[in-house]
């Protein structure tokens, strides 16, 4: 199955949890705010999903956001469409003139929803590719989820939606040592009345290290790391820390040659 497919079934779920099951996390999207106030000019947000970052990566500048899922980008907002470019695509092969934004993103553990390490590889390249000299890109991964273990089928919610349905969700987790990647098979019940339907989805997380994390963005020839553990900008403690966000620069001195097969792209 294709990221555009496999996102495309996911988009409906992924949507009311976001939006509908889970409340907004203020402490991220402050997080995001505040780093745009840091770092201004136009800006590409990778895995952009339905537009829930919109609003706090907005700036006075060009802004792109990148997404594989075309029914994810539907779901944007009629005032969030107002904010930036809505592009469908991927981050390992990206539309885009070298050295065009001083700032780029790539939130909500996205990296880890590519199980494979080449293509991952490729991502963080192509971030590099694109990021202006002098620019900064952020990336968010959790490397906590390394502790994951394999879990029975469980149920982890059942809400109401706003159309009066109820969306129930059970879920099973696999740990698979054998390519370090972590299975959640997602079962989604949606009852109308009498009505039961169920789809299942499987998304499988590649487990990260920090260490991993670094070795990427310095290959890829960034500099100047930042890491965090958390939006508060607390110090990352590899054993307590939820999340790992780095900030790395594209040191001015850098040049790309090679924009492959991709498309200029002018702001």
């Amino acid at each position: 199955m294709s990221t555009r497919d496999l996102w495309n079934r996911y988009a409906r779920y992924f949507n009311a949890e976001e939006g509908i099951v889970f409340p907004a996390d203020q402490p991220e999207l402050d997080f995001y705010t505040q780093i745009r106030k840091e770092y201004t000019g136009s800006y590409l947000e990778i895995g952009a999903g339905s537009g829930r970052l919109a609003g706090s990566l907005e700036g006075q500048s060009a802004a792109v956001a990148l997404e594989p899922s075309d029914l994810m980008l539907a779901k944007w907002s009629v005032a969030d469409r107002e904010l930036a470019l809505r592009i469908q695509g991927t981050g390992e092969r990206m539309p885009f003139r070298s050295d065009s934004f001083p700032f780029a993103c790539f939130p909500y553990n996205g990296l880890q929803c590519v199980p494979e390490e080449e293509i991952r590889i490729g991502i963080i390249k192509e971030a590099f590719r694109v990021t202006a000299p002098g620019g900064v890109f952020l990336l968010e991964v959790s490397p906590v989820f390394a502790r994951r273990e394999s879990e029975p089928l469980t149920e982890r919610y059942c809400a109401k939606m706003p159309d009066g349905t109820r969306l129930v969700l059970r879920e099973k987790v696999e740990r698979r040592r054998d390519t370090n990647t972590i299975k959640y098979h997602m079962f989604y019940t949606t009852i109308d009345g009498d009505r039961e339907t169920t789809e299942e989805i499987t998304l499988e997380l590649a487990v990260i290290s920090r260490d991993q994390i670094i070795s990427l963005l310095k290959e890829a020839g960034f500099c100047d790391i930042i890491e965090w553990g958390n939006y508060d900008r607390s110090p990352y403690d590899n054993e307590l820390s939820p999340r790992l966000l780095v900030l790395a620069v594209k040191g001015i001195q850098n040049v790309v040659t090679d924009s492959g097969s991709c498309f200029d792209y002018s702001f």
